[in-house]
């Protein structure tokens, strides 16, 4: 099991037409360019930008998994809300 780099990126006060490239300039200064693992990026409606990493392999307790489990279903609802509000935005 390979490790979770979750890489939030507040865009909060950018314009919809702007946030890909800001996001995509963020993204690579901020990420690692040696990692075993999966990076999601988030675009997310905050002026905080904030990263966290999730390694499945050392997480055997129970209690860890279920609360990596919450996380990972947290992190899918958003990246679903993110892509909404998103799209919204480029129909507008």
């Amino acid at each position: 099991m390979n490790n979770i780099l979750v890489i939030y990126i507040g865009v909060a006060g950018i314009r919809s037409e702007d946030i890909a490239e800001y996001v995509a300039k963020v993204t690579a200064k901020i990420s690692p360019t040696v990692f075993e693992g999966e990076i999601i990026v988030i675009p997310v409606q905050s002026h905080d930008t904030k990263v966290e990493c999730i390694n499945p392999y050392y997480v055997t307790d129970i209690d860890l998994i279920k609360e990596n489990t919450e996380k990972l279903k947290k992190l899918k609802d958003e990246l679903i809300y993110q892509a909404g509000l998103l799209k919204m935005k480029n129909n507008e």
